[in-house]
């Protein structure tokens, strides 16, 4: 199998990987067959070496920048060198930064070309609209919205209105986990997380003291017996000390849960970069998925709740309604499917 690892500037900013994304996305698309994968200038060597361990038989590097700097011209090819020598058997090439491929400089072109022709598209509209009504003036004229279309808060409402979440079950066992904060939030995410099987490492500089009874703390699977059962075995790690990109290595899910919105925009991007999934549990429009209320009833019958991240609260009493006037009768119709 062949692999493409795109190279990235690291960036805090919500919302920086957007247009990285979307490249991610179409080569996913339209090269199957071929490991896609991305990280960081800071995480290359790191990243590189984990993809050279993979069952690959060439790895192709995209910086994805526009210089050829520092960067393009030192420090990536020293880590390639590196690990060229490392392993000999699997070749690497490092493409030119895309600032020096010869569509680029076209592409630049007619973004421009293109733009040029909608403004003036866009000041005719208004004209014609100050022609029409008389108390239109220019200083009335939003342009900032003329050039987007819509503001972003619009866009943000359009996603709320039309909420795109699907609901589906994770199977979580044996995967990696990372709660990111050391606050109640991230405590009753990791309880949540408890039967999962999952292998969750919490990470922050300061913890509730009601983690201290979580820290090393395994529960196996009853369903399972023997070796089966230390195989599904749910571990919780701490670590005590400031979220490191390092630290979605091998991780598969990541839940955002700290007070500090600096560092929310960080572990978002890094993870976002890396295709990892994401919770966030200060904006949910920022993640990939939101958590419902669970209620358990019976053996084998689970109900949630959810209200798309909009109104947890009521989600809260929802729940607290349903275990209060549905629990009996849903027991029961399990006891009598059974009997049956």
């Amino acid at each position: 199998m062949k692999a493409i690892l795109i190279i990235a500037h690291h960036c805090i900013l919500p919302g920086a990987y957007k247009g990285f994304e979307e490249i991610l996305d179409r080569l996913h698309h339209d090269m199957p067959g071929t490991r896609v994968a991305s990280t960081s200038l800071l995480d290359l060597e790191n990243d590189l070496r984990t993809l050279l361990r993979e069952d690959v038989e060439s790895v192709m590097l995209l910086p994805y920048l526009l210089l050829n700097g520092q960067h393009t011209k030192n420090d990536v090819p020293k880590v390639v060198a590196r690990l060229q020598a490392e392993f000999p058997e699997i070749p690497i090439t490092l493409l030119p930064c895309l600032g020096d491929w010869k569509e680029f400089a076209s592409m630049v072109v007619d973004g421009v070309r293109n733009a040029q022709v909608g403004m003036c598209r866009s000041e005719r509209s208004e004209e014609s609209r100050c022609s029409l009504d008389p108390s239109a003036t220019p200083d009335s004229i939003d342009f900032g919205s003329r050039m987007t279309g819509f503001a972003w808060d619009d866009a943000r409402m359009l996603r709320v209105q039309a909420s795109n979440f699907f609901s589906i079950e994770l199977n979580l066992e044996g995967r990696n986990v990372l709660v990111v904060g050391g606050g109640r939030i991230a405590l009753r995410k990791v309880k949540t997380l408890l039967p999962t099987g999952a292998r969750i490492t919490v990470v922050a500089p300061q913890f509730d003291p009601e983690f201290k009874s979580l820290d090393s703390w395994t529960t196996p699977d009853s369903r399972m017996t023997g070796s089966a059962q230390k195989d599904s075995l749910t571990s919780v790690t701490l670590i005590k000390r400031a979220y490191e990109p390092l630290d979605l290595r091998c991780v598969f899910m990541v839940f955002i849960c700290t007070d500090q919105p600096t560092v929310n925009a960080q572990v978002s991007n890094d993870a976002h970069a890396r295709r990892i999934l994401v919770n966030n549990a200060c904006d949910y429009l920022d993640g990939d998925f939101i958590v419902p209320a669970r209620m358990d009833f019976g053996e084998n019958i689970a109900v949630t709740v959810s209200t798309q991240g909009r109104a947890p609260s009521l989600a809260k009493k929802l729940k607290q309604k349903i275990q209060a006037e549905w629990a009996e009768g849903l027991e029961q119709v399990e006891k009598e499917f059974y009997e049956s």
